[in-house]
């Protein structure tokens, strides 16, 4: 039996592996062989590698949403969670569970490595990646590696909702990524994994929209404009699945959720990323990302059928119902139902999430307040009604502080019992860290607090205490 200094030290040169494959694969697409960069990359993976790697095949896997190194769950933490997601996704972009290295690769040249390295992100532009890479793995005769494909039957192992949500979560963040670093590279990127994952969430919208819900309270501060995006098509998917919309319009709706913030690829960096407010010439610059994203998605490797379907809503995601805001046209008199709906999540997620930059976060009640107020004028008013409705008093993420002195984080509504108010997981302070207690209904009376119901004292941000609560929702 392995010393439990031993275990820490293994588990850390695991958790090196794969950020330095991660690494690689993100180097690979940007620089040649000769890159020193690229060089301190791949020396780094072949001397982790050199250490993990015995007489014996290595296992590197993606399965249920999580990475598993030589059959062993890897920890996810704050500080690894967007790389470890990031690999999953890059792995199930690519239709793969995973890879296998024999103690050859050791071996192997360092222009071999980088070659399957290539080969894996090449993969990824292809019909059928699997299928792709096993043709050109016999041609490379790289006899060290060989890769595993996800069949269907491994796909079914994914086999909770709340697993598949977490994929299907991170799957679409990795397409609308992907699609954006092509056009910033002028590369063509086409929108047929996109297209696949969305039809995968709506899916999920019907079999369990909480636990969707629960998803867009995911954050990426690193990726905020990925993460926003994808907390965007997963809103406005439930707003239009609240309405009644028929299937193809939510798949169509949930795409246009995905790319309304695609033409910030045109607007520089260090303006999307400033630590602080921005001055008036910087905001004229942002104003222009709904004709930018147009230009964009016109630039799609597309159907013109798809394409015709999802440029409105984008562009007009920052006008009001009562066409203040802008992009300012004559040509339009009245803001289409995508775009109002666009409008109403867009702003949600943008006033909830923490950002440096964005110093007055909302709380999610609050958020709501926000939007009722501007009913009518700024939003739609039957739209933000449903949404209000649909996102309850306080809505999923919601922090509340109890009148017995618990702290409880919003789960869902029971919306067959009719029931107003919400479940919700207690939240408990153990050796420093915050973990999941049990769940309570806060419809019910509480029996040991002297048959009274938990009585909500207030509400917060989760951010106001550090909690990031998909990680308790999705868990």
């Amino acid at each position: 039996m392995e010393s439990p200094k031993r275990e820490r030290k293994i588990q850390e040169l695991e958790e090196k592996f794969v950020v330095f494959f991660f690494k690689m694969y993100q180097a690979v697409r940007i620089y040649q062989n000769n890159s020193e960069l690229l060089e301190d990359y791949l020396a780094g993976f072949t001397n982790t590698l050199e250490h993990l790697i015995g007489t014996e095949e290595f296992s590197f896997v993606a399965a249920n949403g999580l990475l598993c190194v030589q059959g062993e769950t890897l920890r996810y933490r704050r500080d690894n969670n967007r790389i470890f997601n990031d690999v999953v996704n890059f792995f199930q972009l690519r239709e793969l569970e995973g890879i296998i290295l024999y103690p050859a690769v050791k071996k192997a040249h360092s222009g071999e490595v980088l070659s399957v390295i290539r080969m894996l992100v090449n993969a990824g532009a292809h019909e059928n990646p699997s299928k792709w890479l096993e043709l050109e793995q016999k041609h490379s005769h790289c006899t060290w590696v060989n890769f595993i494909p996800a069949h269907d039957k491994d796909r079914k192992s994914v086999n909770t909702t709340k697993d598949r949500v977490r994929a299907a979560y991170w799957q679409a963040h990795a397409s609308v990524k992907e699609v954006s670093e092509k056009l910033t590279l002028r590369n063509l990127a086409g929108v047929r994994k996109m297209k696949r994952v969305m039809q995968n969430m709506v899916k999920l919208a019907f079999e369990d929209e909480s636990i969707l819900l629960g998803a867009s309270t995911l954050r990426d501060y690193d990726d905020y404009t990925f993460s926003h995006s994808v907390n965007v098509a997963i809103l406005a998917l439930c707003l239009g699945n609240q309405i009644g919309l028929p299937r193809k319009s939510l798949s169509f709706l949930s795409i246009c959720g995905l790319l309304h913030d695609l033409g910030k690829v045109e607007i520089p960096r260090e303006i999307i990323h400033k630590p602080a407010s921005l001055t008036e010439e910087e905001w004229r610059e942002v104003r222009k990302h709904p004709v930018a994203s147009v230009r964009q998605i016109l630039m799609l490797e597309a159907s013109h059928d798809l394409k015709s379907r999802i440029l409105l809503g984008p562009f007009e995601h920052h006008l009001c119902c009562d066409l203040s805001g802008y992009p300012q046209t004559e040509y339009i008199k009245e803001v289409s139902l995508f775009g109002r709906i666009l409008q109403i999540v867009d702003v949600y997620d943008a006033i909830t999430s923490p950002r440096p930059y964005h110093f007055d976060t909302y709380s999610p009640p609050k958020a709501l307040t926000h939007l009722l107020n501007g009913a009518g004028k700024e939003f739609d008013a039957i739209l933000t009604k449903v949404f209000i409705s649909m996102m309850g008093t306080y809505p999923v993420g919601t922090l509340l502080h109890l009148g017995t002195g618990e702290i409880a984080l919003v789960m869902d509504y029971q919306q067959k019992t009719g029931a107003s108010m919400p479940r919700a997981i207690l939240l408990e302070e153990v050796d420093g860290k915050v973990q999941r207690g049990e769940v309570i209904n806060l419809e019910e009376k509480n029996s040991e607090k002297s048959l009274l119901r938990r009585k909500i004292l207030g509400f917060y941000h989760p951010n106001k205490y550090g909690i990031n609560p998909a990680d308790f929702l999705l868990a």
